[in-house]
C-alpha cells in the first residue's frame, strides 16, 4: 500500500484550501447511497506528498476537503477533524470504505 497522497493547494486572498487524496483511490469511482464521486487529479492534484508534509499544509489551511481513509484517519488522529463527520463510501472492491471529510475554520 502506497503512504503518499495527492495534494493540491488553492490560494485565493486569504483563503487557502488543501484538497488531498490517498494516491491509491485516484481515478477510483466510489458509491454512498446513490452518490458518486471520484477522486481527480483535476481537484485533487498531481504533486505528491507524505503524512508529514500533507499535516503541514492542513494546519496552514482555511479548508480542507479529504478523501481516502488514510488521509481521514491522519487527520482524526492529530485531531483535525472528528471520526462523526466522515462520509463513508463504497469501494468497488465491496471489501473496503473510503471515508472523505470536508472541514472549514
Amino acid at each position: 500500500m502506497s503512504s503518499s497522497f495527492f495534494i493540491k493547494v488553492i490560494k485565493q486572498s486569504r483563503e487557502r484550501l488543501v484538497a488531498a487524496c490517498d494516491e491509491e483511490i485516484m481515478e477510483v469511482e466510489l458509491l454512498s447511497h446513490g452518490v458518486k464521486i471520484k477522486a481527480s487529479k483535476t481537484f485533487y492534484g498531481i504533486e505528491l506528498v507524505s503524512a508529514d508534509e500533507l499535516l503541514d499544509e492542513v494546519k496552514r489551511s482555511t479548508s480542507v476537503n479529504v478523501i481516502g481513509t488514510r488521509a481521514v484517519n491522519l487527520l482524526i488522529e492529530n485531531r483535525i477533524i472528528h471520526e462523526e463527520a466522515i462520509l463513508w463510501f463504497d469501494h468497488p472492491d465491496k471489501k473496503t470504505k473510503v471515508g472523505h471529510a470536508m472541514m472549514l475554520r
